[in-house]
């Protein structure tokens, strides 16, 4: 019964390539588009394990009412460009303490926000509302408090801005440019850096460098199988035609993942690599048997022949495969679960696309022949 359903299908596809490519066509347009919707997502140690957990319960539990437990941070560092020159180097001193200040009192008016804190705050509040003057008032204020420990290093040579957000969904790419804008705008001390730092803003980074370095994987990885193609088959046509197994089994399983609305985060932006190293073998078997097959037959046959002999092993394969990457979502840790999701999808869509592009492109390229092609065009 199977197997007349797949010699039906085989004979379908082997007379009417053509019909197939449109179909391929409208599938990957339709991809195409829902592809351009994936997010890149930022990626919390909460991310990693299910809301049963009760440390991840709690973290939840925090912030659904008193809001966002992460922090972003103005880092100031000193940084004097000459040695034995009257530049800053303990960042205790009153000028570093008003610039802290400055930007502090900026950077509680910027959206997102809710609360700032810092050494000129501490201090403020034991010297009734004012910064001393002088740097051994502020060692007196606090030699013995410890009152500067979270906020200046021991060495005094780095100091920390604490600002608290309003909301963990807070839009980090608008605070980053308002951030980056106060710290670039306020004149600051002789001798001294600042910049952004946080488990927030390390984040934000990762989030932007994800879909670079999936594009430069991905080409990597094509690149290499594509050397490994073209040495095993010695041809260009059929080289180049497995490619288009997980060339359009990766649009196709982009495409499902921003239909489903998932997104890529650091930890699943490799499944793509992943996807083409597996179903670069679904192209690999229907090319290398239709090359046997061809031998004999003419290439309508041949195709047909080629597929109804290829796709119940490699549905078998695909099976397997899917149970395998669908037991990743039985763990606790749901990154896990994501990437067998994803990878699910990648090698079901380059099997597809083997059974599909594949036979359509390699009849299409052994038909059409180019002198024919020529002939036409000159005759017109």
């Amino acid at each position: 019964m199977i197997q007349d359903c797949i010699d039906r299908y085989a004979h379908f596809v082997a007379h009417h390539p053509y019909l197939i490519l449109l179909f391929v066509i409208l599938l990957s347009s339709f991809a195409f588009v829902m592809m351009s919707t994936v997010a890149t997502e930022k990626t919390d140690l909460k991310d990693y394990l299910p809301e049963d957990i009760e440390a991840i319960a709690t973290l939840f539990d925090i912030e659904d009412k008193f809001g966002s437990v992460d922090f972003v941070y103005i880092v100031v560092e000193v940084d004097p460009a000459y040695s034995g020159s009257d530049e800053i180097r303990d960042l205790r001193d009153p000028q570093v303490l008003r610039y802290v200040e400055q930007i502090s009192q900026l950077a509680m008016h910027t959206e997102d926000v809710m609360e700032v804190s810092s050494a000129s705050t501490m201090i403020k509040s034991i010297n009734d509302g004012r910064l001393p003057q002088s740097l051994r008032k502020v060692k007196e204020l606090t030699s013995k408090n410890g009152l500067l420990d979270g906020y200046i290093s021991d060495d005094y040579e780095m100091s920390l801005v604490k600002i608290r957000l309003v909301d963990i969904d807070a839009d980090l790419d608008n605070i980053e440019v308002e951030l980056g804008k106060i710290i670039q705008s306020t004149p600051r001390p002789a001798g001294i850096k600042v910049s952004l730092g946080g488990q927030v803003m390390e984040g934000q980074a990762m989030e932007k460098t994800i879909k670079p370095d999936m594009r430069r994987t991905s080409t990597y990885s094509l690149i290499g199988i594509l050397i490994v193609v073209l040495v095993l088959f010695r041809s260009p046509k059929y080289g180049f035609i497995p490619l288009t197994t997980i060339l359009f089994g990766t649009l196709w399983a982009m495409g499902y993942v921003g239909l489903t609305g998932m997104g890529l985060s650091s930890d699943t932006s490799g499944v793509i690599s992943m996807i083409m190293g597996i179903g670069i073998d679904f192209g690999i078997q229907v090319t290398t048997r239709y090359r046997f097959e061809r031998a004999h037959q003419l290439p309508p046959d041949a195709m047909a022949l080629t597929l109804g002999k290829v796709i119940m092993p490699m549905l078998t394969t695909t099976l397997a495969a899917l149970i395998g990457f669908q037991a990743m979502s039985m763990g606790q840790l749901t990154f896990m679960g994501d990437m067998g999701t994803m990878m699910s999808y990648g090698v079901a869509a380059c099997m597809v696309a083997a059974i599909t592009v594949v036979p359509s492109f390699i009849l299409i390229a052994d038909t059409l022949s180019i002198s024919k092609i020529f002939t036409i065009f000159t005759k017109n």
